[in-house]
């Protein structure tokens, strides 16, 4: 009996501990969801449209893909497990951002962008192609490359022949070949066209330590907890180090209520002071202030 009761006391620490858990990861999904619905933004690429929106353009959509988060997420034997994620990850090599003039010692040392700036990448470095997946569900209308999947993508920019077409219309974004020769991996953008999404040298830095920068140039950074206090939680960093990566200060779920050409919606919950993507509002600078002493 005393074996019994100390088991269920056991596991209704487990079950309380696992309930807290819980709580706590859906505050933090709240948190950072609050100014989102990814059905309304330009990140769903699928087919559905929702019901306010039938005249929006799509310029990247599926032609027979329903489901928005395939794109990125799968709820089986994601690859890498991290965020479950869909995506075929990028293998090429990057230009990182370098100066000794403004970036900490550990900045510079930066060699190739970590797991989470991979997973942006996997779409953004101008050669990955954005519509070959691990599983495309129960879509049939789909070709295989290698061991994945291709799902039929076609939109306005549906044009193999021209890639400067989508590449410029795209706004330098840097997305890899999905026209009709669906899912050559390492087909897209070249090192010497400006969308080519490898060349990080002109963008914020990633992938290092913030804290190992603060405590470079104090005078120059907030510390961790000053961040966290001035965002209000919103802007976040991975790991022990605190690295700054690209979800730092973008969130790819985030509907701030414009297309990929700049057309204003007004429709479902858009936020347009998120543009383009930003975990919180950048007016007067707020986003950038909250790591940045000015």
């Amino acid at each position: 009996m005393v074996e019994k009761a100390g088991n269920f006391r056991q596991n209704g620490r487990m079950a309380l501990f696992l309930v807290t858990m819980a709580a706590c990861i859906l505050s933090a999904i709240t948190a950072r969801a609050d100014k989102g619905n990814i059905a309304y933004s330009v990140h769903n690429l699928s087919n559905f449209v929702p019901s306010d929106l039938k005249n929006m353009s799509r310029y990247i959509k599926s032609n027979s893909q329903g489901q928005i988060c395939i794109f990125c997420h799968t709820p089986h034997n994601g690859n890498p497990p991290t965020a479950l994620w869909n995506k075929v990850m990028p293998t090429q090599s990057y230009n990182m951002y370098t100066t000794s003039i403004t970036l900490s010692t550990t900045a510079r040392k930066v060699a190739i962008p970590s797991q989470e700036s991979l997973l942006c990448l996997s779409c953004h470095d101008g050669r990955t192609a954005i519509n070959v997946v691990h599983n495309a569900g129960s879509d049939t209308n789909v070709q295989t490359h290698n061991a994945d999947i291709v799902i039929d993508i076609g939109g306005t920019f549906d044009d193999n022949t021209n890639p400067l077409k989508y590449g410029y219309a795209l706004g330098g974004l840097g997305f890899g070949n999905y026209g009709p020769n669906l899912g050559k991996i390492g087909t897209g953008a070249t090192t010497a066209e400006s969308y080519y999404g490898g060349n990080l040298t002109d963008d914020h830095p990633i992938s290092f330590s913030y804290s190992d920068a603060w405590n470079e140039k104090k005078n120059k950074l907030n510390d961790v907890a000053t961040v966290a206090a001035k965002s209000g939680g919103r802007v976040r960093f991975f790991g022990p180090k605190a690295r700054l990566e690209c979800s730092t200060c973008h969130d790819p779920h985030v509907n701030y209520g414009a297309d990929r050409m700049g057309n204003k919606w007004t429709v479902g919950d858009a936020h347009p002071e998120l543009r383009p993507f930003l975990v919180m509002d950048n007016s007067t600078s707020q986003l950038c202030l909250s790591c940045h002493i000015k």
